[in-house]
């Protein structure tokens, strides 16, 4: 795959500048800043997001012929890109963040599987109780790329084509289940208590293997059923009396499914997870008159080593992590709540064969122990604590998952170990200021970091999931490292409700700090500072700061989270948010009590997960503000920021894309100065994709009739860069 420098532009209208020029802010995804462990051991990709209740595929994302690993986080819908660059026997990987970008929207689910028997892994996710399938269309000339083959995969059920039913919690098996080169399906039916097999008849009925036709073959699949409300399974039943010929019954919540022949004999055997459950149970196949069927189980997978053993809900999937050509087995949480969230991922290498697998435990923290990882949620804010000159990192959490079931919601403290051009971070303390053990069942630490009490040092407040703000003073000395000590659980008695996100900033310019707090409903509130003397006194101003919201049309939160910067003079506001989106507000000075601006809704482009949260700084020394991102998969990114003075250009002068007319009506033209233009993409505000374009010159059309009125994202990919625009349907 050619390497493509991913550049994050956004253009800002200055309307302060006469000639109407514009004025480019760049920030440029980079994982260059090393991060080490608390044992002082560099983490070999700290900058993936993190890792919660993840799903895992193989897939060459750079056309190496080298399969990789691919990661699906339920929080947030979330890929992570793993590129293998060990040897076989001896694996190691690197976080490939270009390639993320080339991935789809995808939604609960992340199933990877050869379709079409190129050799190239298509995707299979979730659409509104279907199944969406993309087919991938990469090469060694386009780099990795995906196309919309079915948005809702139907099967012939007899008279009718009929979608096939799926729910966001399961996970079902794309298998060839008869042997006959094409890829089959195995689904749970509407009561969640039987197996569906939905036979490919692609070979049946054109005689290859290069598409989907799939007809209901069986309604019980092994003949068994699993209990509605336990893991129990019953064998030898035709799942006749369930639900459907029988009396009404309630539907089973949610089950993981992975198939595989574990036994050598050329038959699948089922390995399932439940909902509600710790373990695994492997259904023994041993078919009968040429159908399948589960004549036996065995509980507590895999045997003879630490079986599966998560707090709720475990999914299995079979992948190759070593490349010694036996695929090996991975576990992790299924479930968004109630999971394990930093000893999520568990790796079982296997020391059998590729024919008869034998699975032994490895650890329960693959990718994890190698990344910045810090629980559900991570919530990032700069502050030199020490003194030294260099910014060192805060963050905050949602919590870290406990064996009684709760969360236990922690700070911590990142030093920059590096200097003032090349920063560098070790992890020191994971509870810094002991947060950890002061409030109880509160949850979701938002640190912030201000002089409050104008004593000239910088003080913390803490937002938390109960609405309040936690006041620490800092007692330190002049010129040491910074000492918090709790003053008040109520800072000013500010309750915002629930989840609040404060960050301080002198907002009028009167030269005491005020207090923005953002919420979940997704708006932001304006504390001003009217004291006259050292001790803050904080007065709401509005409830509803500049008449901003980040939650997305219909949705009723937004987790809003404020930070206001000052470009070139001029103050801009950035919110995080929960469906994942950066917001950019302009129009704020001189207007504090009016409507801001809302400049780009899809700053930085791509959705980074859920509930993200930013925090700006220049911290290598070269002028231009950098960032550290957020999200609710516990982990951070790092963009290295570089601000330039006009629209991107090519190097005689020309403009590197154009987006006409915008905002337009009927059709939108897209066109590069000099560059090739492989494909165009085009998203809604929920990053679902409406339009795929391909290129092949330095214009493209594409139609927007019928498209709703409103904000949409277009993405180019040319030969040298991939870049992403803003435009509006009139």
């Amino acid at each position: 795959m050619k390497c493509f420098k991913v550049v994050i532009l956004l253009v800002v209208l200055f309307s302060g500048v006469s000639n109407g020029q514009q004025t480019i802010i760049a920030f440029d995804r980079s994982n260059d800043i090393s991060v080490f462990n608390e044992d002082s051991v560099e983490l070999a990709f700290p900058w993936t997001g993190g890792f919660n209740f993840c799903q895992f595929g193989e897939m060459d994302i750079n056309n190496d012929g080298i399969k990789d690993i691919v990661v699906f986080d339920r929080s947030g819908d979330k890929v992570v890109a793993m590129e293998f660059t060990g040897t076989p026997g001896n694996p190691s990987y690197r976080h490939n963040y270009q390639a993320e970008a080339a991935f789809p929207p995808l939604k609960h689910f992340m199933i990877l599987r050869d379709f079409n028997c190129d050799g190239k892994e298509d995707i299979f996710t979730f659409n509104n109780t279907a199944f969406r399938v993309y087919k991938n269309t990469s090469s060694a000339e386009n780099g990795l790329q995906f196309s919309l083959y079915m948005d809702r995969l139907a099967s012939f059920t007899n008279p009718l084509n009929q979608d096939i039913f799926t729910i966001p919690v399961d996970i079902s098996a794309f298998e060839d289940m008869d042997n006959d080169d094409d890829l089959d399906l195995l689904v749970f039916n509407i009561t969640g208590s039987c197996v569906e097999f939905h036979r490919n008849m692609a070979q049946e009925q054109l005689g290859r293997c290069d598409t989907l036709i799939m007809q209901l073959e069986r309604t019980s699949w092994g003949r068994f059923t699993e209990d509605f409300s336990t893991n129990t399974v019953s064998l030898n039943d035709t799942c006749v009396d369930v639900g459907f010929n029988g009396p009404p019954v309630d539907r089973h919540a949610g089950s993981s499914m992975l198939v595989f022949d574990a036994d050598g004999d050329g038959d699948k055997e089922l390995l399932l997870g439940d909902i509600s459950y710790r373990t695994l149970t492997l259904l023994v196949n041993e078919p009968s008159n040429g159908q399948d069927r589960i004549t036996g189980q065995i509980a507590n997978f895999p045997p003879n080593t630490s079986f599966v053993n998560l707090s709720i809900f475990p999914g299995a999937f079979y992948v190759d992590v070593d490349h010694d050509g036996k695929k090996d087995l991975i576990v992790s949480p299924n479930s968004e709540t109630g999971s394990e969230n930093n000893r999520c991922i568990w790796y079982y290498n296997n020391i059998g064969t590729a024919e008869v697998p034998v699975f032994s435990f490895i650890k329960n923290s693959l990718f994890v122990e190698e990344t910045l990882d810090f629980g559900e949620g991570a919530i990032p804010a700069f502050i030199d604590y020490n003194i030294d000159g260099r910014m060192d990192l805060v963050v905050g959490n949602y919590g870290y998952f406990t064996p009684n079931g709760d969360y236990k919601a922690q700070i911590a403290l990142l030093k920059n170990i590096g200097t003032n051009e090349e920063p560098a971070y070790q992890l020191i303390n994971r509870n810094y200021a002991n947060l950890g053990e002061l409030f109880g069942t509160s949850v979701n630490y938002t640190p912030a970091f201000g002089d409050i009490d104008g004593d000239g040092d910088k003080d913390m407040l803490a937002g938390s999931s109960d609405g309040r703000l936690f006041h620490f003073d800092n007692i330190a000395s002049p010129g040491s490292e910074a000492n918090f000590s709790l003053v008040t659980p109520t800072f000013e008695g500010i309750d915002v409700g629930t989840y609040a996100a404060p960050f301080l900033v002198d907002v009028d310019l009167d030269g005491r700090i005020d207090v923005l707090v953002g919420t979940r409903e997704g708006k932001v509130e304006y504390y001003r500072n009217t004291s006259n003397g050292a001790s803050p006194v904080m007065e709401l101003q509005t409830d509803h700061f500049g008449e901003i919201t980040t939650a997305l049309t219909g949705e009723p939160n937004g987790f809003s989270t404020p930070v206001l910067f000052r470009k070139d003079g001029v103050r801009y506001m950035i919110c995080g948010s929960q469906a994942g989106y950066f917001h950019l507000y302009g129009d704020i000075d001189g207007n504090l009590g009016g409507a801001f601006t809302d400049i780009d809704s899809t700053f930085l482009g791509n959705r980074y997960g859920e509930r993200t949260s930013i925090t700006i700084s220049d911290i290598d020394g070269d002028d231009f503000p950098d960032a550290v991102i957020g999200n609710y998969a516990g982990g951070l990114n790092y963009f290295k920021g570089v601000f330039a003075s006009q629209i991107k250009e090519l190097a005689d002068g020309t403009k590197a894309f154009n987006v006409f007319p915008n905002p337009g009506k009927d059709k939108v033209f897209i066109e590069s100065g000099r560059e090739n233009i492989r494909k165009v993409l085009m998203y809604d505000v929920q990053g679902r994709l409406i339009k795929s374009t391909d290129g092949g010159g330095n214009q493209v059309e594409i139609s927007t009739e019928g498209l709703p009125k409103g904000i949409f994202v277009i993405q180019i990919l040319s030969d040298q860069n991939s870049e992403v625009i803003r435009w509006i349907h009139q």
